[in-house]
């Protein structure tokens, strides 16, 4: 991403989307552009890539007309290298801020949206270009960015620690020592983690596809089967209730029909799926890889007892 050049907010809520734009016009990004649907997102990213433009990303976890996970994929398979920053309803549980950033996500903001909120995400952003950019005093910068990783994400590992500071391993177990000492966090057990089987980083994405056709672009759906005369499509394809196959009203859940949830549609071979076909993408070489054939880290997980 360029120095606060280009931001790309898609978000149905229009609310939301001004909202962040006058945020972000404080923070001095001027240039930001806002589509409501995953769509329309996917079709105005593609269009700034081509023009050799890499907006940073802000991504309504629930979108109307395809899945996060679909968005997610396409953006990150297209420009790796993007920063996407989820907006999501989950609370500061570990689990959910685990599960967009193993999505590969960057970062992520918590609805109801505050200045703050995004005022941090994008500090951190632009602490983390400037070590990229100047090495010059790169420990200090480093065991700042550390602190933040902490108050950000709770739990992490050494290895994460590394990656993301760009510090030697010494020098973060003498921090953590520190952090240890101080009673600000604790060590709690090795944990293995996967990394890519090519330049071993830690930073990946899941890209999910069709098992058909290995298309990323996909909806969740509910279906319906009509029991009468067994038709079984998507929720939508049923009119005012009538069956797309025989015309007649389904009335009765459990006699005329059934509904089954959490399907996907795949928008290109119109194949229907239960379990979705993924992959790992790393972000730093763009090697993807199933992830039987990933390599492995083992390291020290740490714990953030309290926000310093």
């Amino acid at each position: 991403m360029g120095a606060k050049d280009v931001v790309l907010i898609i978000d149905d809520s229009t609310a939301i989307g001004i909202l962040l734009t006058e945020f972000l016009k404080k923070l001095g990004y001027a240039d930001i552009k806002t589509t409501a649907t995953g769509e329309s997102g996917l079709a105005l990213f593609k269009e700034l890539i081509n023009n050799k433009i890499i907006p940073l990303v802000f991504l309504d976890y629930n979108l109307p007309d395809t899945n996060a996970k679909s968005v997610m994929s396409q953006i990150l398979i297209i420009q790796p290298n993007t920063k996407i920053i989820i907006e999501t309803a989950s609370g500061k549980d570990e689990d959910p801020i685990k599960e967009v950033i193993g999505l590969g996500a960057y970062h992520y903001i918590q609805k109801p949206i505050h200045f703050e909120a995004i005022k941090n995400v994008m500090k951190i952003l632009e602490e983390e270009e400037s070590i990229l950019e100047h090495t010059s005093s790169v420990d200090n910068d480093g065991c700042h960015l550390i602190d933040r990783y902490f108050n950000t994400y709770k739990r992490v590992t050494l290895s994460r620690l590394i990656e993301q500071s760009n510090l030697s391993e010494k020098d973060v177990t003498t921090y953590l020592q520190k952090l240890i000492s101080e009673g600000k966090v604790v060590a709690l057990q090795n944990i293995r983690e996967i990394c890519c089987n090519a330049c071993g980083s830690l930073k990946l994405a899941q890209i999910y596809q069709c098992p058909n056709c290995k298309n990323s672009n996909f909806d969740q759906v509910k279906l319906i089967e009509h029991f009468d005369c067994g038709n079984f499509s998507p929720e939508s394809t049923y009119d005012n209730d009538k069956c797309p196959k025989c015309k007649k009203q389904i009335k009765a859940l459990g006699v005329d029909y059934r509904v089954l949830h959490n399907r996907y549609l795949c928008k290109k071979c119109n194949e229907i799926f239960q379990d979705i076909s993924n992959e790992s993408l790393c972000l730093k070489c763009n090697t993807s890889f199933k992830i039987d054939s990933g390599h492995w880290k083992e390291s020290m997980e740490y714990k953030l007892m309290h926000d310093y």
